[in-house]
């Protein structure tokens, strides 16, 4: 029975262990989680750090699907797509859809992200909608400035500069009150490419200069060359060719050469007639991978080149190239902007329904808000009764108990009196009787010669017996009952003091003359005299709080 005993035990020590550790587990991922989430927009790097991390066995199952939703919208809103695959649908399906937090709309942008990797732009947009009436709704700035840079660019893919501007100042202006420097540069980016798609091209070149000195501080080194290269097509679209063709051979990283970029520097060598060089970088960009668009910048700016070159030959087959994108191009973008046109019916029906489910929502949480508030005062309530009882009870005992008390106190004191007045009682009969003797001994031995004898005789005997111990006792017990123990408070005060001094002291206190005191005590009125003044000196001289009381009867 005890080796069972002790084995209940160890066991249970264990599973509290390994409870205490998953709790310190748990809290430790909470902030990991925390301090990850807030690095994303300042130290995208530090948030990709902390998650690596951290010990994944220690996490609980939300917490590690937090932690792949942190690392996925981090790629994602720092330029690297992450494709979703079904079984990723499905858990963030379970796990954030509907959940009207801030994970939700990390959730929808990713998502977003993924629609625009698979081409469904209807889904991208509907995606970015709904994330931007969640983030409205929740007041999450910096995802709301994200969400209003990816419609801006968007509009820009659709060529809809009004629109794409419209969006991307918003998303400037929020991450300039939230301080993202980073983000910021991103979301003014976003402005020149609204200025692009309006064909704004003199805005556009002033937008970038005005950016140009703190890209190049605080920028990468990639991000600075994808800079300088839409500066020098910017230049080149505002015939200032020649200052676009000079940034352009400054950059000397090849691989951060595309088709595009290969494509705008060939348009500007043929634009100042240098047509050599414009036709061996429109051959190298053929021969770089490409999108549909590329290919049509590509082959127009082939064609271009060979109708200046006075190649006739080759134009047909490069027109015909040119005409195969024209149609891709023109039906990609037929699908976006079909897909844009969904906004307005979209608005109308999505947004409402969003309204009337927050609205749900809003009313089930104060209800459960208000349930739980009658609940709480309910059970104050209730405690304050039972408590209140409990006092009023005590109380009640504690009245009784002092009543009591006060019933032997009185009995005590009744008792007291009595004893006290048969003391006095007694005390007046045995004078009442000394004087009767005196007066009986006077009566018999009057006019005779044993008079005088006599009556001194009865008074000595009767001296004798009132200066017994046991009538100084009694008169102990009177003085104490009538002046509140002043005997027994003065042997308290002098412990030290005689028996004789003890005597002399209740003798005083009892309001007797030197000359009786020297009588009953059977010494000298001179030193009687003497005794009195060195007890008064000894009771001044004490610290005695009572001093004052006992010297008033050495008066």
């Amino acid at each position: 029975m005890t080796r069972s005993s002790g084995n209940y035990a160890g066991i249970y020590v264990m599973l509290s262990l390994l409870l205490l550790c998953g709790c310190i587990g748990s809290r430790k991922g909470e902030r990991q989680l925390a301090e990850a989430e807030k690095f994303i927009a300042s130290c995208p790097d530090s948030t990709i750090v902390i998650l690596a991390e951290m010990d994944t066995t220690e996490l609980s199952e939300a917490q590690k699907y937090r932690r792949m939703l942190l690392y996925a919208y981090t790629c994602v809103i720092h330029g690297e797509t992450i494709p979703l695959n079904s079984n990723d649908l499905k858990l963030g399906k379970d796990m954030w859809d509907n959940t009207f937090s801030e994970d939700e709309i990390k959730w929808l942008i990713l998502k977003s992200a993924d629609a625009k990797y698979r081409g469904d732009f209807v889904a991208r947009i509907e995606y970015l909608k709904d994330a931007e009436f969640l983030a409205i709704q929740l007041d999450s700035k910096f995802n709301l400035a994200l969400i209003y840079q990816y419609l801006a660019l968007v509009y820009e893919q659709g060529f809809n500069g009004t629109v794409s501007r419209y969006y991307a100042d918003k998303a400037v202006n929020i991450l300039r009150e939230l301080d993202c420097p980073k983000q910021l540069r991103e979301a003014r980016m976003s402005v020149v490419g609204a200025l692009s798609a309006r064909r704004d091209y003199k805005t556009m070149l002033d937008s970038l200069l005005s950016m140009k000195d703190e890209v190049m501080t605080n920028a990468t080194e990639g991000y600075k060359i994808y800079f300088l290269d839409m500066l020098a097509r910017t230049y080149d679209e505002n015939n200032q060719t020649r200052e676009a063709i000079q940034i352009w051979d400054s950059l000397t990283d090849e691989n951060q050469i595309n088709s595009n970029t290969l494509a705008h520097r060939a348009r500007a060598y043929w634009r100042i007639n240098e047509l050599d060089s414009a036709y061996m970088l429109i051959q190298q960009a053929n021969s770089l991978p490409h999108n549909i668009t590329d290919e049509y910048l590509c082959r127009n700016v082939e064609y271009g080149i060979l109708e200046k070159m006075g190649r006739k030959q080759e134009l047909a087959i490069v027109d015909s190239l040119r005409e195969q994108a024209s149609k891709k191009v023109f039906e990609e973008r037929k699908l976006e902007e079909s897909s844009l046109a969904l906004n307005q019916k979209y608005d109308t029906a999505a947004r409402l329904a969003w309204i009337d489910a927050a609205k749900a929502r809003h009313r089930t949480l104060i209800m459960i808000f208000v349930t739980v508030i009658i609940a709480l005062v309910a059970l104050g309530v209730y405690l304050y009764l039972r408590k209140r009882n409990q006092l009023l009870r005590l109380q009640h005992e504690n009245d009784v108990l002092q009543i009591r008390t006060l019933q032997n106190n009185l009995f005590e004191n009744d008792n007291h009196q009595k004893a006290v007045s048969s003391k006095i009682s007694e005390l007046f009969q045995s004078r009442f009787n000394l004087i009767d003797s005196l007066a009986m001994s006077y009566f018999e031995c009057r006019e005779t010669g044993q008079e005088q004898k006599r009556i001194y005789n009865e008074v000595k005997n009767s001296i004798n017996s009132f200066s017994s111990e046991e009538a100084t006792h009694k008169l102990e017990d009177i003085v104490n009952g009538y002046n509140d123990n002043l005997m027994e408070k003065f042997k308290e005060d002098f412990p030290k003091l005689s028996q004789a001094q003890y005597r002399l002291a209740l003798y005083l206190f009892c309001g007797f003359s030197l000359p009786s005191v020297s009588i009953f005590t059977g010494s000298e009125l001179r030193n009687i005299y003497v005794y009195k003044s060195r007890l008064k000196s000894t009771i001044n001289k004490s610290d005695s709080p009572r001093k004052d009381e006992y010297l008033a009867f050495f008066k």
